[in-house]
């Protein structure tokens, strides 16, 4: 029973790693042409979002940091799916 538990969790969590995924690649973006007015307010992050991911002594910016984060979940999406299976 408990590596049905084990692969049941495992199942569950690249599920989730998926629906992240999912919700950052299907946000709402928005594209303007210099010809027509926009009355729409951009995207832009909270307070609280850049308190939490800047720091004042680093030189990198709010959406580097983005770009950085998405790519390390990409890397760990990758981990997760090569990684190799042993059969006992």
């Amino acid at each position: 029973m408990e590596k049905k538990g084990f692969w049941r969790n495992e199942w569950d969590l690249f599920l989730k790693d998926m629906q992240e995924l999912g919700e950052f690649c299907l946000q709402p973006i928005e594209i303007t042409v210099p010809w027509q007015k926009n009355d729409m307010q951009m995207l832009k992050p909270t307070n609280d979002e850049i308190a939490q991911k800047a720091d004042v002594n680093d030189s990198m910016g709010f959406w580097q940091r983005e770009w950085n984060l998405f790519k390390q979940d990409l890397n760990n999406i990758k981990e997760f799916l090569t990684q190799p299976v042993t059969f006992k």
